[in-house]
């Protein structure tokens, strides 16, 4: 599941001299269902992220905020502490006209949306396969 992006990846992610706007188009999609502007990486039409090859990351050394710091092995409390640092830097952008929220205001004209993550489900798969990967190993053991 990708990651949310925060104000400052956008300057990481962008390649220099690219103009953002038909870059993001791209690469980026609009979350409107946050109390907040929230921009992620387009999905490929299995889930995962468009950024995502052969297992590999190609943006792992510019890897956005939500994948850098925030993986599923983490409590939700820990997951909503981190994600208020970030929560606040869009707040403060949208309330200055910042780049991030004009981004987000024009990919959502431009009816290039997505809909939100479902971490708890993301969790329950994840606790589900650890089930059945004990199983496997209890059966295996001599």
């Amino acid at each position: 599941m990708p990651g949310t992006l925060d104000v400052a990846d956008l300057d990481r992610l962008c390649p220099s001299g690219l103009d953002l706007f038909p870059w993001a188009e791209e690469h980026l999609r609009a979350l409107t269902d946050k109390s907040v502007p929230t921009l992620v990486p387009v999905r490929q039409a299995n889930g995962s992220c468009h950024w995502l090859f052969n297992g590999q990351c190609a943006v792992h050394e510019h890897a956005p905020f939500g994948c850098a710091y925030f993986d599923m092995h983490m409590t939700d409390e820990e997951a909503e502490r981190r994600a208020q640092a970030t929560i606040e830097a869009r707040r403060d952008d949208a309330a200055r006209d910042g780049s991030y929220f004009r981004l987000w205001q024009h990919l959502c004209r431009k009816g290039l949306t997505a809909p939100s993550g479902d971490r708890p489900g993301l969790a329950r798969d994840l606790q589900a396969l650890q089930q059945l990967s004990l199983r496997s190993q209890r059966r295996q053991a001599p």
